[in-house]
């Protein structure tokens, strides 16, 4: 904590605690080779449809089918794979053309572990869903790109710290207004709970270094490969023989490439001359 630094008052920022939770939920994404690797942009209007909040929106439709159509495709693949994700909610203060100041637009900040082939469609789902929410769905209402390094995607989410504990988390503030609900969702499968177990298991939840992963080479079995005919079944190339005959040519004669190959000799005074031997 910065000494003689007022802190701010609760509901304009982000706790220590819940900043810590969202730093130590993508370490350990990424140290249980789970990596966290889309980020997600969403702006929501004031109101919706409906007339929820759009926090009670994003909770039920968007994180809850998304969830659901992770479920699915990893059901699909028949390999269990909990859903990582984590959400934080932000209400910047701005200013307007006249000089008013105010809060917003409200947006939620959202990065997710998916595979990137299947972006383009998870993105035309949530487009789908935020028109049917809001009604329109603007270019810049849902914006998804890749994450290139995590720990600073983590800090940028947990950037409205509250100002005396940003440079504890070598973060840099920057405040993010107040709102009335829950700031932060992370999922269980990154929470505390999750992180002991993995501890209990004999694993590092926590690992103060980065290791990146390396692919282990697939071992082959070269006699289920190649089958019971042996080696001789394996293509090999044909060898190059020579023109001249093997019959017609002396035990001590020079070989064809010898024979066909000249001898250049320099003269320094003429040009150079070419002598067959």
């Amino acid at each position: 904590m910065t000494p003689f630094m007022k802190r701010m008052r609760k509901g304009t920022c982000l706790r220590p605690e819940s900043a810590r939770a969202i730093l130590h939920a993508e370490r350990y994404a990424y140290a249980a080779r789970r990596p966290l690797n889309v980020f997600i942009t969403m702006k929501f209007p004031k109101v919706s449809k409906s007339g929820d909040k759009p926090y009670d929106v994003f909770r039920k439709k968007f994180w809850e089918n998304t969830r659901r159509r992770w479920n699915t495709m990893v059901k699909e693949n028949r390999a269990f794979s909990p859903f990582d994700a984590i959400a934080v909610f932000e209400n910047p203060p701005t200013s307007s053309k006249l000089g008013r100041r105010h809060h917003g637009p409200l947006h939620v900040h959202w990065m997710l572990r998916w595979p990137f082939r299947k972006c383009k469609r998870l993105q035309f789902f949530l487009r789908r869903q935020f028109q049917r929410e809001f009604g329109v769905a603007l270019p810049s209402s849902v914006r998804m790109q890749r994450v290139r390094y995590g720990p600073r995607a983590a800090a940028y989410l947990a950037k409205g710290i509250d100002a005396p504990f940003a440079k504890h988390f070598h973060i840099d503030h920057a405040p993010q207004g107040p709102i009335a609900h829950r700031r932060m969702i992370i999922s269980r499968s990154l929470g505390p709970t999750a992180r002991k177990r993995a501890k209990a298991a004999g694993r590092d939840p926590l690992p103060k270094k980065r290791k990146g992963y390396y692919r282990k080479f697939r071992p082959v079995d070269l006699t289920r490969l190649i089958g019971s005919v042996g080696w001789k079944a394996l293509p090999q190339a044909a060898k190059k023989s020579s023109k001249v005959s093997k019959k017609h040519r002396p035990p001590n004669a020079r070989s064809a490439f010898a024979m066909g190959k000249r001898k250049r000799v320099v003269n320094f005074k003429n040009s150079p001359v070419s002598i067959q031997p």
